[in-house]
């Protein structure tokens, strides 16, 4: 799929020379200064509508094969701090998104984009955790525009399921190498180490792994253990054979690489091939072997059936959670449950956030289901959400409906 999210606009063509009568005798003139277009009307503090959806933002060409989706900006349809604070949202950068609309919010010249800002602020300090400043903003809300805040909502308490699966929830992707430039992968699953029970890691699509990679994941398996997090790994084995392809009994170099391997069997609750690699371990660095910890079996990872429907709603596929590095199962899923369907709703109530990766992904999923013929509604997505989800174009292949704020 090709889009891009910043296109150039076309340049005006050159204005054609205006046809001149045969010159007459040549006369001094002055040239007579250009009108100057009076100043716009300053913006009224009177909130609109929360609609800002652009029609006609995103050219979509039905032409393109499935897969190679083109996706042009020929208008612009967001105020900045709209857009920088949903980029920064997707990407995990929660403070410094909280810095652009708390500096934001106050200002009188946001015009119609006000409601906007003040909704994702809420949005924001829900996703955070920040009870106060909700608070104290929502007051602030009230007096400013004469008009009811958001209530807090309690945060339901994390629920596992009963089957854990790659993708969706609490689910990160290593891809290609693991080396230093596999740090925001890394930041991601620590984030879901520190707030989750269980954390779902695949390794499937690595091709290498380099020391400096190997002691970042290091580091943050020993915090899942730590924290009592349990991971959830696909592709395991594969991680496992990059790392014995790099090591060898008696050369002494690489013990990160050592260390990672072993670590990996523990976490995989193998304990057999743990001790033979603890003993090659002890021969070739010429210390004591480390020690094997018993630990409850890893719960597997398990593939999903397409969500179950209730009976008053049977085309409603819903999203959860936070998605990371493009959750391609869960995408998988929702073609599986598109499939036969000429309408589906996608229920985003329960979705705290999805990254660029996993909406540009989603974007092309929808695209193909566009073509097909399937019809596709976005209820309820938050308004950090809804912002990138305008950002990227996805309302321009589905219908996307906001939640009242």
């Amino acid at each position: 799929m090709v889009f891009s999210l910043f296109g150039k606009k076309p340049q005006p063509e050159p204005a054609k020379p205006a046809a001149q009568k045969a010159p007459q005798a040549p006369a001094p003139s002055r040239p007579s200064a250009a009108a100057e277009p009076a100043p716009p009307a300053a913006p009224k503090e009177e909130l609109g509508s929360l609609d800002f959806t652009a029609p006609g933002a995103i050219e979509v060409h039905e032409e393109d094969l499935p897969g190679h989706f083109e996706i042009r900006e020929s208008t612009a349809s967001m105020h900045p701090v709209v857009e920088e604070a949903a980029i920064l949202f997707a990407n995990g950068q929660d403070e410094a998104a909280l810095a652009s609309l708390e500096g934001a919010a106050p200002s009188s010249g946001l015009g119609t984009a006000a409601d906007q800002v003040w909704a994702m602020l809420f949005d924001l300090y829900q996703a955070m955790g920040k009870r106060e400043l909700f608070d104290k903003r929502a007051l602030e809300y009230s007096v400013k525009y004469e008009k009811s805040p958001p209530t807090w909502v309690e945060p339901a308490k994390q629920s596992l399921g009963p089957a854990l699966t790659t993708g969706g929830t609490a689910f990160v992707a290593f891809a290609g190498t693991l080396g230093e430039g596999a740090d925001k992968t890394i930041r991601q699953l620590e984030k879901i180490i520190s707030a989750n029970p269980v954390a779902r890691v695949e390794f499937g699509k690595l091709q290498s792994v380099d020391v400096l990679g190997a002691a970042l994941l290091l580091k943050t398996m020993k915090a899942a253990r730590k924290a009592k997090c349990e991971l959830v790994m696909s592709g395991a084995d594969k991680l496992a054979d990059l790392l014995k392809s790099r090591i060898e009994v008696g050369r002494r170099e690489d013990e990160t690489l050592w260390m990672l391997l072993l670590e990996l069997f523990q976490h995989m609750a193998l304990q057999e091939p743990f001790e033979e690699w603890a003993v090659n371990y002890a021969i070739t660095f010429e210390v004591s072997p480390p020690s094997w910890e018993n630990r409850p079996p890893p719960k597997k990872p398990m593939a999903a059936a397409a969500p179950a429907a209730t009976p008053a709603e049977p085309n409603v596929f819903p999203l959860s959670g936070e998605m990371y590095s493009a959750g391609s199962d869960a995408f998988r899923q929702l073609v599986d449950f598109a499939g036969g369907r000429e309408q589906v709703s996608i229920d985003c109530s329960a979705l705290k956030r999805m990254d660029f990766v996993s909406a540009g992904l989603f974007l092309n999923t929808l695209a193909n289901l566009q073509i097909t013929g399937c019809s596709v509604t976005i209820r309820n997505p938050n308004e950090l959400i809804y912002a990138l989800f305008v950002v990227l174009g996805i309302n321009q292949v589905a219908h996307v409906e906001r939640r009242k704020f």
